[in-house]
């Protein structure tokens, strides 16, 4: 990315899952090149599960205040307001306020507002436990994944890795073709909390966090376009 590289806003839209399906798949094509992206979408991964506990009011004077200064050992999103540049934040803060205005109605924020909880720190604590995903399944289609889940006082941080077969082996599109994560609660509720896309011989590591506690996650399946399971694993 660039001073003058066209998706240099996209990235606050992209984890608030503000752009269209055809927007992201063009983005996530652009991120597959693009480093600085990468840590730029990176820094911003924990956005949506922040700002599921935020009150909307509270969000505009959270992200444009200057983060405290913290001592001992760096927490995981410490600093991430110093981290992204001044147009930036006003670009993620807009939507932000969006998102949070449509609570529930994007991928990205699963959860509706919990107006009882006062809202976080911008440096959240380390995770309380984490737990160590195993993915299986019969329709592999060349491609294998492992992950964990991490618990935090906002909610659950999913990150998992996945690599797929040489072309070969694999059972895709041979141009790549578009995964999504969808997190079941144990009430049987399905929410799709990623996607991406991936082809044969590439191996990718997505992150996505939501506001629901891990223990009520029953359920992880990763699954094609056309909604078949591939993949699942259970915490």
């Amino acid at each position: 990315m660039t001073a003058s590289d066209p998706y240099a806003l996209w990235d606050g839209a992209y984890v608030l899952g503000s752009l269209s399906a055809a927007e992201r798949r063009e983005f996530e094509a652009h991120l597959s090149g693009c480093p600085r992206c990468q840590r730029q979408v990176s820094e911003l991964s924990g956005l949506p599960g922040w700002l599921s506990l935020t009150r909307g009011e509270n969000a505009a004077v959270a992200l444009s205040a200057t983060p405290a200064t913290v001592t001992g050992p760096a927490p995981l999103y410490a600093g991430l307001a110093a981290k992204v540049a001044v147009r930036r934040r006003k670009f993620v803060l807009a939507a932000a306020a969006a998102a949070i205005a449509l609570a529930g109605t994007t991928a990205a924020i699963t959860t509706a507002l919990d107006t009882s909880t006062s809202p976080p720190p911008l440096a959240i604590s380390s995770a309380s436990s984490s737990v160590q995903l195993t993915f299986s399944g019969m329709l592999q289609r060349g491609m294998t994944a492992t992950g964990t889940l991490a618990s935090f006082p906002w909610g659950t941080q999913i990150d998992w890795h996945c690599s797929y077969a040489p072309a070969s082996l694999y059972a895709g599109s041979p141009g790549g073709q578009d995964y999504v994560l969808v997190m079941v609660s144990t009430a049987g509720v399905e929410t799709t909390v990623a996607s991406w896309t991936a082809g044969p011989g590439s191996d990718v590591s997505p992150t996505a966090t939501t506001g629901r506690p891990a223990h009520s996650i029953a359920r992880l399946d990763i699954r094609d376009s056309t909604g078949t399971t591939l993949l699942s694993a259970v915490p």
